[in-house]
């Protein structure tokens, strides 16, 4: 199977599903957690806990299926950067649709439209009810609708994506760090968040004319720096209880800098060279992408579709001179086989979750599994249709 048919299948899957599905963290949408969420923060969050980390909790439970915003934005993002492999009739009946439906979840807040989840949500420090606006699913679902719009010319698709930029830019709450700025996650919490803050950055910085909004991009871009370790990782945040790091959230990080840098905000070469060399640290020689910076971490099907993304970012990208920082596209390429090799279920049409100790998790997560291996199929699909160039594989990008 190519990343061409993955993409072809995985589209069809969701579409014929009318796009709607099943998320790790959607356990506070059943019923039975109606009669938890009335007991508060502890009895919330140890509840959606159990629903993500047993399988046999979920089957209990059984949530119901959702349709996710930021899955919505991903499939079209998928659908703009695959067109050409899924023929432009094909893809212009995918993105319209999904651009309709992102419309229709959008709320209007101030002078913006944010997105949230379609379910409760429990953080460690704080509650969102089901549809609150939050800084991540809006940043990515307006970073997709610009793509949309800066390929095809639709107009619907800019307006969207810029009043997403304003959400971000007034709606939100800004913490000062030293002379930078962390943006919260949503109206109700003081957050510190560092892939969050890169997120909403890159879509500020896009919408550059929007001059508080490239000040606050600039800000936030400045948080983001100096949060990095002397090692080159970035801790989720620097909240107490916050300096865990993981794969995926580290790969949004760079990806943001990457694009951040590519719309004139500038970002040290050594913050790259660093950060990709702590990135490497999550994946196997063969591509397995694992969720920690460990060899017996589980394997991971999240991280490897953002490991797809950002690679090839790297490699289309002016990061790709910086010295000792090629080999973007043979990473990208060499993470989309394996997880086409070890995650595709043939008699299933999906990938799966994660392999954990040898043993496959099988679920079927369609934001956390099946939008983004959407994007990295098309990602990885473009990369394949273009001829090779010659690489040095070097350590700061390759394996660890």
């Amino acid at each position: 199977m190519t990343s061409a048919d993955a993409l072809a299948a995985v589209l069809a899957r969701a579409e014929a599903g009318g796009w709607a599905g099943y998320d790790p963290y959607d356990g506070l949408s059943s019923n039975l957690a109606r009669t938890i969420i009335p007991l508060g923060r502890l009895p919330r969050f140890a509840f959606s806990q159990v629903v993500l980390r047993v399988p046999l909790a979920r089957a209990l439970v059984q949530p119901p299926p959702t349709l996710n915003a930021k899955g919505l934005a991903l499939f079209l993002g998928a659908a703009v950067r695959g067109r050409h492999l899924l023929g432009d009739e094909r893809a212009r009946s995918v993105y319209q649709s999904l651009r309709n439906e992102i419309d229709r979840l959008g709320i209007q807040s101030g002078q913006g439209v944010g997105w949230g989840y379609p379910f409760p949500w429990q953080s460690r420090s704080f509650w969102a009810p089901a549809g609150t606006p939050n800084a991540v699913v809006t940043a990515i679902v307006g970073w997709q609708l610009l793509e949309l719009a800066d390929s095809l010319g639709d107009e619907r698709a800019e307006s969207l994506g810029r009043s997403a930029a304003e959400f971000l830019a007034s709606e939100l709450n800004e913490s000062l760090v030293e002379d930078g700025g962390a943006i919260s996650y949503t109206k109700a919490d003081r957050t510190r968040v560092l892939n969050i803050s890169a997120l909403a950055a890159r879509l500020l910085a896009r919408a550059g004319d929007l001059r508080p909004a490239l000040k606050l991009a600039e800000r936030l871009v400045r948080f983001v720096v100096r949060g990095q370790r002397a090692d080159g990782s970035w801790p989720y945040s620097v909240d107490p209880g916050g300096g865990w790091e993981d794969s995926f959230h580290t790969g949004y990080v760079l990806e943001s800098l990457l694009s951040l840098r590519g719309l004139g905000i500038p970002i040290p070469d050594d913050t790259l060279t660093r950060g990709f060399a702590a990135y490497a640290r999550f994946f196997d020689a063969d591509g397995g992408a694992r969720l920690y910076a460990s060899p017996t971490s589980v394997l991971d099907a999240h991280s490897a579709a953002q490991g797809i993304v950002t690679y090839a970012a790297l490699a289309a990208s002016s990061a790709d001179s910086i010295p000792g920082m090629r080999g973007g596209r043979e990473m990208a390429l060499r993470i989309a086989s394996w997880a086409r090799e070890s995650l595709w279920l043939p008699s299933k049409g999906h990938f799966a979750y994660r392999i954990n100790g040898g043993k496959r998790d099988e679920r079927e997560f369609t934001r956390w599994v099946q939008a983004w291996m959407a994007l990295a199929m098309a990602t990885a699909g473009v990369l394949e249709t273009k001829a090779a160039v010659p690489s040095e594989p070097v350590s700061t990008v390759g394996v660890a």
